[in-house]
């Protein structure tokens, strides 16, 4: 919790919007904003040794971001903790539905079903 919320502070002062998602022990994330600080903020996930395989689906230009906010969801939302409280904080199925017409909608979508399906060990 303290990471996510020391993470969304810097995203919302670097201007940076997209979406985490959370489900089946892997992570799908979205990054919007201006390409050189998102590249910056890219380079240390990377970097970062607690992320552990990772690849890169796009990149690229769009011509308007799809998260004016930035949104996360938790599938299943973990421990007794009420997430709802967080700013952006979205279920899996109201993320998807946030997503509609979004070049991002069916990855989601897919994400959640193959994480659902596969779990990670």
């Amino acid at each position: 919790m303290q990471l996510l919320k020391r993470a969304w502070g810097f995203n919302e002062r670097a201007g940076i919007t997209g979406v985490l998602l959370f489900s089946g022990g892997r992570f799908l994330q979205v990054l919007e904003g201006c390409p050189t600080i998102v590249r910056r903020l890219y380079a240390r996930i990377e970097a970062d040794p607690r992320h552990g395989c990772h690849e890169k689906l796009a990149d690229g230009w769009v011509p308007r971001r799809d998260y004016g906010q930035w949104h996360m969801a938790f599938a299943p939302p973990p421990g007794p903790s009420d997430w709802r409280q967080l700013p952006g904080y979205l279920t899996p199925p109201e993320l998807v539905l946030a997503a509609l017409g979004s070049a991002t909608q069916p990855l989601l979508s897919e994400f959640l079903a193959i994480s659902a399906m596969q779990p990670l060990v």
